[in-house]
């Protein structure tokens, strides 16, 4: 729910925690368009087994994102390396 507040602050209103998501399949959080989200609120956090988690479940066309935090600590977010790159290529243009 936390993760759904800060996406919400940042302009994606549709952002919203997706109860069915191990049941139904579909990210953690839906509506953010392009993105599939995997978020983990743990202290010891796989995340190998998380990216295979978002990598698998994730549709062709989403990125696959695991957005994670363990208390007392900021959001960190994993990604493939080419998505980062493009991003950043977004922001010098």
């Amino acid at each position: 729910v936390e993760c759904v507040h800060v996406l919400h602050a940042l302009g994606f209103p549709q952002a919203r925690r997706n109860f069915g998501s191990g049941s139904q399949g579909g990210g953690d959080v839906s509506g953010v368009p392009g993105v599939h989200l995997e978020v983990k609120y743990q202290e010891a956090l796989n995340i190998w087994q998380a990216l295979a988690q978002a990598d698998s479940e994730a549709v062709e066309v989403d990125v696959p994102v695991v957005a994670f935090r363990r208390n007392r600590s900021g959001w960190y977010a994993a990604l493939p390396l080419d998505e980062l790159l493009s991003l950043l290529a977004l922001r010098q243009a």
